[in-house]
């Protein structure tokens, strides 16, 4: 029985789950005419989607002087996809095969089932929360039958795209587009090294320009060949945006011609000693910040202090209150804690109790609502409260029925600082001076046991053009053009440790001038009173690190901007 026509809107609603991004036709041509270099050449796409890159690898290939019909493969495992792409290729191209489009689970087929000259496409960009189930086992079967073993926190493209590999012949190449994390995340390094093993060259294009504006994502094309060689090399070329591709589409190797690409320290990149993001500064302030982190003065946030994440109320509406729900509800102090809800408010190095409460009214700073006793020991008006939650639903929303009681909000700290989780300008480190507590919008920082560092002081230090840069390094660009930085990431950042006792008054200095001028002015003053001053650098290191910090800001904010 053949297809039944559907409807776009169909297909589309299934996209954020099947992580369906569709690739720009631009993209697809340089792609598939880098890849398929001989008329004789069989290319396969294990996850066609819209079909564009079946509709280039067409063009290439009769080009070139091929058949279409019999060296253009597409593989495609969501129904609706696979039915509108099939009807529309059916009414735009009479050259490809019915025969040549099967809809089949790509981790369904052996490697031996196809052996390619030239494997393109745009990998599913399945985040690992909703990558489960049989699908994730098979999945990272088949990457384990290669040699690539996979953790939990592993996407779907990862996958995907070692399978991808065992398809391709020996010399053959593989063209794609993936996630910028493939040179930033530790569970992506796995990937790379597997491609870096089985061809002996590996080119990656980065964009200053988003590729997917819909995509909250960083992206990058993958040009891998001579599969089987045993040398190998990894090459990087930063370019403003896909129109750049539109020059090279004729040059048979446009990396040897026109790119003038870098040659990267894989073994580096791989021990995560380097990432992707230290080739997109100049040399000079690369070899500059590798320097200054053997400084002996220089600490990684994470030897000074804890950092993860505030607490989960698993309803924050109901939990968090404003003082007027707090009057309504004659909830006593003693069941309530100050809490700031988003670092968005943050000026200055430190939060203080007057920046709590200018913010009650935005309700962007408020009360938790924080209970120790068992219900039968409570207060008549509390109980009323939690008796209102009940008819509201809150014990079913599901950290809260995880928990008994439903009401009680673990792990509520009062930290020595915050860090804010996403940044637009940049991560703020905060002193927490209110001695309030935070939810999971923002990272609570705690001080390692004894030690001369006091929090006032570690939030001043935070403020300088190395830390900075290093802040930009080691978190990631989403998409959007937001920074987003996990515990892990942040505790990776560094940052001068210098005794308290020398930064008192300076300490204030620095507030002062941070919530009057602006972070850049605090940034400078910094940068020449600690990295001048007490670490010798010169006034032009600083100027480079800001500098490069300045790159790799404007770079990730340009990319949240609709063109």
């Amino acid at each position: 029985m053949p297809p039944q026509p559907i409807s776009a809107a169909t297909a589309t609603e299934n996209r954020k789950i099947l992580g369906a991004y569709y690739t720009d036709e631009l993209i697809c041509d340089f792609l598939v005419n880098w890849a398929v270099q001989r008329l004789t050449d069989v290319v396969l796409d294990p996850g066609f989607g819209g079909g564009a890159f079946l509709r280039s690898a067409c063009k290439r290939i009769s080009a070139l002087g091929g058949k279409p019909i019999s060296q253009v493969i597409g593989l495609e495992i969501n129904s609706d996809a696979y039915t509108l792409t099939t009807q529309a290729l059916a009414g735009e191209l009479s050259f490809i095969s019915a025969d040549s489009l099967r809809l089949v689970n790509f981790f369904d087929l052996e490697p031996s089932f196809y052996q390619v000259e030239a494997v393109v496409g745009n990998p599913p960009f399945v985040r690992y929360q909703r990558f489960n189930g049989e699908q994730r086992k098979r999945a990272l079967k088949r990457a384990k039958d290669e040699g690539v073993e996979l953790s939990e926190l592993a996407s779907s493209w990862a996958p995907f795209l070692v399978h991808a590999v065992s398809m391709v012949k020996k010399g053959g190449r593989l063209a794609m587009v993936a996630p910028f994390a493939l040179c930033q995340a530790s569970y992506a390094l796995p990937v790379l090294q597997h491609l870096l093993h089985s061809f002996g060259e590996v080119t990656l294009l980065t964009f200053r320009e988003k590729i997917f504006s819909c995509l909250n994502e960083d992206t990058l094309l993958i040009l891998a060949a001579d599969k089987g060689s045993r040398k190998s090399q990894l090459h990087v070329k930063d370019l403003p945006g896909p129109k750049s591709l539109f020059t090279l589409l004729g040059a048979r190797e446009p990396i040897r011609t026109d790119l003038k690409s870098k040659i990267l320290n894989h073994t580096e990149l791989l021990q995560g000693k380097e990432r992707l993001i230290h080739y997109l500064i100049p040399e000079e302030i690369r070899l500059l910040y590798k320097e200054c982190k053997t400084l002996p003065q220089m600490h990684s946030l994470g030897d000074l202090a804890y950092v993860g994440i505030g607490y989960v109320t698993g309803a924050n509406h109901y939990f968090h209150l404003s003082p007027t729900q707090v009057e309504h509800w004659q909830i006593p102090k003693k069941y309530l804690r100050p809490a700031v809800r988003r670092g968005r408010i943050f000026e200055g190095t430190r939060f203080t109790l007057h920046d709590w409460e200018l913010n009650l009214m935005s309700e962007e700073t408020g009360y938790l609502l924080l209970i120790e006793e068992a219900l039968s020991e409570l207060p008549e008006v509390v109980s009323r409260y939690l008796e209102y939650g009940v008819d509201s639903g809150i014990p079913n929303a599901f950290k809260c029925r995880n928990r008994s009681p439903w009401y009680k909000v673990p792990h509520v700290y009062c930290p020595d600082a915050f860090l804010t989780y996403m940044s637009g300008s940049c991560p703020k480190l905060v002193a927490n001076s209110a001695q309030v507590v935070a939810p999971n919008s923002l990272h609570v920082v705690r001080l390692h046991g004894p030690q001369n560092m006091k929090a006032d002081a570690l939030a001043t230090l935070w403020h300088n053009s190395l830390t900075g840069l290093s802040a930009e390094i080691e978190g990631h660009a989403l998409g959007g053009g937001m920074l987003k930085m996990e515990p892990g990431e942040a505790r990776k950042v560094i940052l001068p440790a210098i005794a308290s006792t020398d930064l008192d008054v300076f300490g204030e200095e620095v507030d002062c001038i941070y919530r009057s001028s602006g972070i850049e002015v605090a940034r400078r003053t910094v940068d020449r009173e600690i990295l001048q001053k007490l670490l010798g650098l010169s006034k032009r290191d600083c100027e480079l690190l800001a500098k490069g910090l300045k790159i790799l800001s404007e770079r990730r904010s340009r990319r949240g901007r609709v063109n």
